[in-house]
């Protein structure tokens, strides 16, 4: 952090930040990835992430009221709440080092998958001359059984 000091003092509340950033993306992404698989090799981008977060609660807390570095850290926090939100609502996914996507778990429950997509409604409300079988019907019986 440019023109910081990093004495006894900054270099705790730094790595309270750091800890503080880390419990905030497990909050978001606990739900879809077994996070303890990280404790091994954590992503690039958990990482960054991380990185990235801590530094803007630095500028945060450390602004004493100035806006510029208040902004800044605000703007920084933004960032990666927007970017976890993606990931936590199935929108991004995250890689590990060799860039293949991490499976998310497969116990999940906020993973919803339509079976409505595509189909055409049997009856509506217009004229019932018009009214027909979705011609993937069929299809979507079929794939239910499988």
């Amino acid at each position: 952090m440019i023109g910081t000091t990093f004495d006894s003092v900054t270099t705790a509340l730094a790595d309270k930040m750091i800890t503080h950033a880390e419990n905030e993306i497990n909050k978001y992404i606990s739900k879809r990835y077994d996070i303890s698989s990280f404790q091994v090799s954590v992503p690039p981008l958990v990482t960054s992430l991380c990185e990235t977060l801590a530094e803007g609660y630095m500028h945060w807390r450390m602004s004493r009221g100035g806006k510029d570095s208040m902004a800044r850290g605000k703007e920084m926090i933004k960032e990666v709440q927007s970017n976890l939100l993606l990931i936590q609502g199935y929108r991004a996914d995250i890689l590990d080092s060799s860039g293949s996507i991490i499976d998310d778990m497969s116990t999940t429950s906020f993973r919803i998958q339509s079976s409505t997509v595509d189909y055409h409604n049997t009856f509506n409300e217009d004229d019932p001359v018009n009214w027909g079988a979705d011609p993937e019907k069929l299809l979507a019986i079929e794939d239910e059984r499988s």
